[in-house]
């Protein structure tokens, strides 16, 4: 993966990338929107397993580390929903690659709500043994959301060829 420090324009001229060129990954000829997305599916899941775990067993610092990986997982979605939104920006508006991309913004837009509410509501708890079986069934559903919004996604790239291809702008 070569980084190029310019743009080479059809001409042979070359430019500064723009912040968007920059933000897409097109410097690396890699899109950073997939590389990012796997934080926010691991830790989102990782807070349910973990979650599940300590009800099974005893593990007191259960709670305490979901908590971490959730917050992980809004760190980490910065990254997605930054990169997603300039991929999106530059869709043909109607089109059938946006009106998907749009699908798939929102969905995954309900999952981080979700989380965003389980996050409040354990927060004060975060130190208790074992996870509230509400927290549980709320993760579960929100693990369900960000399923179908990465599919969702995943119908951009492997059915509909949204940014596959070489030499692609």
């Amino acid at each position: 993966m070569a980084l190029q420090l310019r743009k080479r324009l059809p001409n042979g001229e070359t430019r500064p990338w723009t912040l968007r060129e920059v933000i897409q990954g097109k410097p690396i000829n890699r899109p950073t929107h997939p590389m990012l997305v796997h934080f926010p599916i691991a830790f989102y899941i990782g807070a349910l397993v973990v979650d599940v775990v300590s009800r099974l067993g005893t593990f007191p610092s259960a709670s305490l580390m979901a908590i971490w990986l959730i917050l992980g997982a809004f760190i980490g979605s910065s990254g997605a929903v930054l990169t997603g939104l300039v991929d999106r920006s530059t869709m043909r508006p109607g089109s059938k690659a946006r009106r998907k991309a749009t699908q798939h913004m929102l969905v995954q837009f309900g999952t981080a709500a979700v989380f965003v509410l389980v996050f409040a509501l354990r927060w004060g708890s975060r130190h208790d043994p074992e996870a509230s079986w509400l927290w549980i069934a709320l993760e579960a559903a929100g693990a369900l959301a960000l399923t179908v919004g990465a599919d969702l996604g995943g119908q951009l790239v492997f059915l509909m060829g949204f940014r596959v291809g070489a030499g692609e702008d």
